[in-house]
Order: C-alpha cells, then structure tokens, then sequence
C-alpha cells in the first residue's frame, strides 16, 4: 500500500466514524455517544498526522528522515496522552471511546480486503509463475 491508499483509508475513516457515531446515538445513551466520537475524532486526527509523516518520511533521507520518524513516535505519545486526559476529564464511556478509537482498524481492513481483490495489475511480480 502506497500514499494513495493511505489517502483512502483516511477518507473511509470520516465514513465509518460517521455510521458509529450515528448508531451509537441511536442505540446508546450520551456517555457512549460521546464515547465513540471522541474516539473516533482522535482516529481520524492521529491517521491524519501518521499518514502525512509517512508519506514525508518516505520522500526524505538521513537526518531529516530521522526527524520525521521520532515526530510520528511523539505524536504517539500525544494520542496516549489525550486519551488519558479524555477517560480521565469527559463525561464518556471507555468502551465507546475504544469502538471509535477503532475506526481506522476498519478503514484498513476494507481497503486492504479492496487493494487485494483489485485487478488492476500494479502489483509488483518477483518472475516466479
């Protein structure tokens, strides 16, 4: 999977945090409404920022590459650290926190299910038949 499908998964991210946060109001009350959207709005940031580190660290070389790295590590941090600070200050529900912490788990797996069905002949071959 390149940049492209990076950018994929993220726009499935918005989708699927969508339909969680409308069923979670629908089907829950208000602590795991927040829950889920709280969780889900931090998914959607953090792949955000990991996909544009990624992508700017795979472009780069040496010390700047380094850089990029140890910024996708701290950034890593922050989202432990805002998660902490959410369970610990917000009035929500942990488990709804980590159904839309999860949104990017289901973003990735619907693209890479959709990346191997594809048949559109970019896949790298080593010679063998």
């Amino acid at each position: 999977m390149g940049p492209k499908e990076l950018a994929r998964i993220e726009g499935l991210n918005g989708r699927f945090a969508g339909v969680l946060i409308l069923a979670a109001v629908v089907f829950f009350d208000l602590q795991v409404a927040v829950g889920v959207a709280v969780g889900a709005a931090l998914a959607i940031v953090n792949f955000y920022g990991m996909r544009k580190l990624v992508v700017a660290s795979l472009r780069r070389t040496g010390a700047q590459r380094a850089l990029l790295q140890l910024l996708l590590i701290m950034k890593m941090g922050v989202l432990f650290l805002l998660v902490f600070l959410a369970i610990r200050f917000l009035p929500l529900h942990p488990a709804g926190l980590a159904v839309g912490l999860s949104v990017f788990l289901i973003s990735i797996a619907v693209e890479s299910v959709r990346h191997a069905l594809s048949d559109d002949g970019s896949e790298a071959h080593d010679g063998r038949a």
